[in-house]
């Protein structure tokens, strides 16, 4: 027995020492199969010169290129220099340990329709993305194990020590070029350095990047800055997205720990100086002069969340979000942000720049409590819950800042925009001959357009949570914005002191106005209703109630009737649209009748009409000359376009 054990370990030494010395030129057969397959699989040429090896974990690539079948190449490599912990290797485990690029070219390449990485996006034999979907099943998925296992072998991927020499991306696009070079870089004992050139078309820029890697700690770091200490932008962004990002300094740690259900990360982030522009964000720049958020963020089975122990911090407002996403048959987010009793300038002074026009410089006294809760269960959308709610303390404003809101309680000038363009801009107040004071106007227009608009109008504070809410339902089902939930007291806002830009910055903006015009008593809800009815729009090119009233019916406000007051208000909506509720021979449509039923009863239940004249109501008005040539003109245009087959003209509703 004792003989047989020897010759085996003999015979087991001598694999190993003939695996061993042969582990060049097995090497070299394994990637010359693995780079025949590829080739064949996704048409690229993958070459190289010489590979050899070293130790027991060692490669050497020189020469190495790789470039797609009939396009320009992707990749060149002088040198390529990898080391590999052997012990994790046995284990299938990749762990660099040492690395050495020199000489390096990637070139992402797109000319007219054609580029030379389009194979990226191919699918491969055996991805995920072949398994039919019968064959997939969620409980599979464990957010907590793929967390760990990215983040691990991110770790692993980076060496402990590194030199990289003369290394550039190249991203080319039409008249777009795009370069990304590291001129020289190095990891020495898990601490690194790195200088990034970027070029632009022309933009010359240089960053500096340094840190640590700690794989043993399963931590690390980083800092990054401007060279010249300006701010540094953020290249690519503008081109794909029309988004602009600059900052002075950027600088971010992780440490992933094991918790109960799976693993954390924690750590710190920091940006000064950070500069934001979008179109959707907001028309001007936004900056950002302090930012910092400690976090940690926990994973299991089917969730991740922020926890609640995470704090941000921008500029001199700290709070502590909590935010979760979980997956059963559907996801399920919800969030909430408590903070109680602190000072209202903490918030009005910490506002970046750009972000919301109106408030800036505006300096308050007092305090404030917030609190802020939503489920949202998209497995069931009708659940829906939000609750938003901003309460004062001994609040006051001291100085208004750029917009002084309770200037509509004055005479003030007003301009209507289209598409962002000014079309009309006239006075509200007695200097107008079209202003009409309430007094001035019917009461069955006054109560059709609140029992349309907003029914509680006269008693809220200027936000109806319930109309939010099922606003933001229609829109999640319909993945587009749909209804949009506002009150008198919101659209009023919106049309005098905001632009006409749809940024998520100015519906914001937009509803902190309201709560300091409702909070603080800017205006009386009379003067606010007043305002509100000389300024919409009632139709193509038609400001204010005044001039409705003589337009449809040649009549002042004061004497418009229940069936012209409905029809007034059921165009606020849609006033581009307004003629479209007319037949050619000046009848309103059929579809109009439900509409004024359910109006006429509201009238009856708040006492402005009696049982009879409900009954007497009908969708039928007399139009005036002047109304009925448009809607003449409307079904011209119309033929007009069938016979040329051009389109008809479409209005943008905002």
């Amino acid at each position: 027995m004792n003989r047989k054990i020897k010759i085996a370990l003999l015979a087991a030494a001598a694999l190993l020492l003939t695996l061993f010395l042969l582990r060049g030129p097995i090497m070299r057969v394994v990637v010359n199969s693995r780079i025949k397959s590829v080739n064949k699989e996704l048409s690229l040429d993958i070459s190289y010169k010489k590979l050899s090896v070293s130790g027991l974990a060692g490669v050497r690539i020189d020469s190495l290129t790789i470039t797609p079948l009939g396009k320009e190449e992707l990749m060149r490599a002088s040198k390529i220099v990898v080391r590999l912990n052997a012990f994790k290797l046995l284990l299938l485990r990749p762990d660099i340990t040492k690395l050495e690029l020199s000489g390096t070219r990637i070139s992402f390449i797109k000319r007219d329709s054609t580029s030379n990485f389009e194979f990226l996006y191919k699918t491969t034999t055996g991805s995920t993305s072949d398994i039919k979907p019968e064959n997939r099943t969620d409980a599979a998925v464990s957010y907590s194990r793929l967390a760990e296992r990215f983040y691990s072998l991110f770790l692993d991927i980076l060496p402990s020590t590194a030199t990289i020499s003369d290394f550039e991306i190249q991203y080319i696009n039409g008249d777009y070029n795009l370069s990304i070079k590291l001129p020289e870089s190095s990891i020495k004992r898990d601490t690194y350095s790195a200088t990034i050139i970027t070029d632009e078309n022309g933009f010359r820029e240089t960053l500096r990047a340094s840190g640590k890697l700690d794989d043993s700690g399963r931590s690390l770091s980083t800092q990054i800055h401007s060279e010249n200490g300006s701010k540094f932008s953020v290249p690519f962004l503008e081109f794909r997205w029309g988004a602009r990002v600059q900052f002075d300094t950027l600088s971010f740690n992780v440490k992933a720990t094991e918790n109960k259900e799976g693993i954390s990360f924690s750590g710190e982030g920091l940006a000064d100086g950070l500069t934001i522009f979008h179109t959707n964000l907001s028309p001007e720049d936004v900056i950002l002069d302090k930012g910092h958020i400690s976090y940690r963020i926990n994973t299991g089975n089917n969730y991740f969340e922020l926890d609640s122990s995470s704090v941000i911090t921008v500029n001199k407002l700290s709070f502590s979000p909590f935010v979760r996403a979980e997956k059963n048959s559907a996801w399920r987010f919800t969030a909430s942000v408590t903070k109680e009793h602190f000072p209202a300038d903490q918030l009005f002074a910490s506002f970046p720049k750009g972000l919301f026009w109106n408030l800036e410089g505006i300096a308050t006294e007092g305090f404030l409590s917030y609190r802020f809760f939503a489920d949202i269960d998209m497995a069931n959308i009708d659940s829906l819950k939000i609750h938003s709610l901003l309460r004062p303390g001994k609040f006051r404003i001291i100085s208004p800042g750029r917009t002084d809101f309770r200037r509509i309680n004055s005479e003030f000038e007003y301009t209507a925009y289209e598409r962002g363009v000014p079309v009309k801009s006239f006075n509200v107040g007695p200097s107008n001959p079209n202003f009409r004071t309430l007094d001035r106007i019917s009461p069955y227009l006054k109560m059709c357009v609140l029992q349309s608009e907003d029914g509680g109008f006269f008693y809220h504070n200027g936000f109806l949570p319930e109309s939010i809410r099922e606003a933001l339902v229609t829109d999640i089902k319909e993945r587009r914005f749909v209804r949009g939930g506002s009150t008198i007291s919101m659209q009023l806002v919106k049309n005098v002191f905001l632009s006409r830009h749809k940024t998520l910055a100015r519906k914001f903006e937009e509803m902190l106005i309201v709560w300091l015009v409702e909070t603080n008593r800017l205006s009386s809800k009379d003067r606010m209703f007043e305002v509100y009815l000389n300024i919409i729009e009632w139709g193509p090119g038609i400001y204010g109630i005044r001039e409705a009233s003589r337009f449809y019916f040649d009549k002042e406000p004061s004497d418009l009737d229940i069936n012209e007051s409905i029809f007034l208000a059921s165009i606020i909506p849609s006033p581009k649209r307004a003629l479209r509720s007319f037949t050619p021979d000046f009848k309103l449509k059929q579809e109009e009748e439900d509409y004024y039923r359910l109006l006429a009863e509201r009238l009856r239940v708040k006492e402005v009409i009696s049982m009879e004249q409900e009954m007497a109501v009908r969708a039928e008005v007399s139009l005036s000359p002047a109304a009925k040539k448009a809607v003449e003109s409307l079904y011209s245009a119309k033929t007009d376009s069938l016979l040329t087959g051009e389109p008809e003209e479409v209005f943008e509703e905002d």
